[in-house]
């Protein structure tokens, strides 16, 4: 797995029950073939390796600690956040990244916790693929990898810039391994957790989930391109979502603010990480609109 990001593109892409019987949507897919024997090995996988340990991991970490968990890894995403908003020309957005992740790294205890949101600096996110598509550049074919989830050739591009873009990536002390691979880790566990009753959804109640993951992540990623709203559980991206009033005895998943909130129904985790939206509240007229989608590309 490759970090925050890419381990939230898989929970990014979750869809609603709106979505669960959805046949005809999404990027382009002449790899359909391709596709569903990698989506069917990542099953394999998930239901032999990564639910157990997501599960395991929601059952003997406190609510609390996963939240500082998630807080931390949004908080090391800030550098490239900040990079994108510079190369898309969203300097006001930038200015912003900038200032929370330096309140948050500091105040916040290097991102455990989140002030930089109750002082008003709403976190978003944004990844090279998010830039290219600005700039202009179409999605590309539809691919699905196994452990990493749902992209494109777009943005599994932009994937791989962003691990240059990120500073972490050339630390070099003692135990700069042992933190990168740290993060590869709790990336992908914490994604996992988020998602986990809603994996459960749309495997009982999708006709066909790799089409509902794949309409939904096309529908996701759109709109964080078009800076709409983000409803974030994040992560996130992972992986970033407003979350439901908590139901009673329901206080498994953690809102953005360490508040108490079931965001197991909600869809989400940013692309990446922690960029994700509702679907069922994604707009026709993104308030914030990027660009104009490139003709040609299919949501």
């Amino acid at each position: 797995m490759r970090g925050l990001i890419s381990a939230l593109s898989f929970a990014a892409c979750l869809a609603t029950p709106a979505l669960a019987h959805a046949q005809e949507a999404g990027p382009a897919d002449p790899w359909e073939g391709f596709n569903r024997q990698m989506f069917a090995i990542h099953e394999g996988v998930d239901k032999a390796v990564l639910e157990p340990v997501a599960r395991g991991y929601r059952a003997i970490t406190p609510r609390p600690v996963r939240q500082g968990v998630l807080n931390l890894l949004r908080n090391l995403r800030g550098p490239v956040i900040f990079a994108n908003d510079v190369l898309q020309g969203e300097f006001s957005r930038a200015g912003t990244t900038a200032v929370r992740f330096g309140v948050n790294s500091t105040i916040g205890i290097a991102g455990i916790f989140d002030p930089a949101t109750s002082m008003g600096l709403d976190r978003h996110d944004e990844d090279f693929g998010q830039t290219l598509a600005v700039w202009g550049v179409d999605s590309g074919p539809y691919l699905f990898i196994p452990l990493m989830g749902p992209t494109t050739l777009r943005d599994g591009a932009g994937s791989i810039v962003d691990v240059g873009i990120d500073p972490l990536t050339y630390a070099d002390f003692d135990e700069a391994d042992d933190v990168r691979i740290a993060r590869v880790i709790l990336s992908g566990v914490a994604a996992r957790e988020l998602v986990l009753d809603t994996v459960d959804d749309i495997r009982r109640d999708s006709l066909d989930p790799y089409v509902t993951i794949r309409t939904s992540y096309g529908l996701l990623r759109e709109s964080a391109i078009q800076n709409g709203p983000a409803d974030v559980e994040d992560l996130p991206e992972f992986e970033d979502i407003d979350e439901q009033p908590a139901t009673p005895g329901d206080v498994d998943a953690p809102s953005d603010n360490g508040v108490t909130g079931d965001n197991s129904q909600q869809v989400g985790a940013i692309q990446n990480e922690d960029a994700t939206v509702t679907l069922a509240e994604t707009p026709d007229a993104p308030t914030s609109k990027k660009r104009q989608k490139p003709s040609g590309e299919q949501q």
